[in-house]
């Protein structure tokens, strides 16, 4: 995608006052006189492979990925949390059978995005997570107000020296109070780390159990790997399909020599 801006954007009777890439949600600030959908054909016609569609700001406003995105009168822009409209608020509720710190965990991340995404005092967006950890999903207000004030106002950690033996940690499944019960014994009595580990959900139960088990030795699938060249050029690619057969078609690709692969098109080029 690098390459691809680099070319395609050089080639552009139109420049873009702003161009931001997160992996293929592209964020694009044009002059005021320039037509997006001018752009949008440029780069549709450069690459038969690499297809944008466009998204234009309404009532000066343009989601991007978790940020919403508003332009001022002055063309200032400021940011807030965005969120879809079928967004239920719906989190990991407080009665559910996970460790208290995997719970916090969820209201520290929520937090950090509050302040990090909004241009302007997060208030507003903090009394939004108080209503949805409290009335949706049944967390104690004194519990969300001090996960949410400790990360905002963090207290600075105490340095520890490393030891020369690299400590002991376990797992544990996780039972409530018993499992914390014997972390505590074992943190106390053998100066031993645990971490919890939650149990084989039903929904896996059930289809581990009405399917054959394979008796052949499955390739990966859904990963994300990499080709190298010897020019020292490197392919990142993903695929939700087996490895295998993703490079298998890069393989017939380039012994055909089409353009279906950019791996047979890099080969035909060097």
């Amino acid at each position: 995608m690098t390459s691809f801006e680099q070319q395609a954007l050089s080639t552009s009777l139109i420049k873009p006052t702003c161009w931001c890439r997160k992996v293929d949600d592209t964020f694009v600030i044009l002059p005021h006189d320039n037509d997006p959908s001018q752009l949008l054909q440029h780069l549709n016609q450069h690459h038969p492979r690499i297809q944008f569609t466009v998204e234009t700001e309404n009532n000066s406003q343009l989601p991007f990925l978790d940020v919403l995105v508003t332009r001022n009168t002055d063309n200032t822009i400021q940011t807030s949390v965005y969120r879809k409209p079928t967004h239920t608020d719906q989190y990991l509720h407080c009665d559910s059978n996970h460790p208290l710190r995997t719970k916090t965990g969820v209201i520290s991340t929520l937090t950090r995005r509050a302040v990090k995404f909004s241009s302007l005092p997060p208030k507003p967006e903090l009394n939004h997570l108080r209503h949805v950890f409290t009335k949706l999903n049944n967390y104690p207000i004194k519990l969300v107000d001090r996960i949410i004030n400790s990360t905002i106002n963090p207290t600075p950690k105490p340095k520890t020296t490393k030891s020369d033996s690299a400590p002991v940690r376990i797992s544990l499944p996780y039972i409530d109070k018993t499992s914390h019960h014997i972390s505590r014994l074992l943190k106390q009595q053998a100066a031993i780390d645990t971490y919890f580990t939650t149990a084989t959900p039903i929904k896996t139960i059930i289809r581990a159990n009405g399917r054959k088990h394979p008796t052949t030795k499955q390739e990966p699938k859904g990963v994300v790997y990499n080709i190298s060249c010897n020019c020292g050029s490197n392919y990142i690619g993903e695929t939700p399909r087996p490895l295998n057969i993703r490079i298998k078609e890069h393989k017939t690709s380039t012994n055909k020599a089409d353009q279906k692969s950019a791996i047979s098109e890099h080969y035909q080029i060097s």
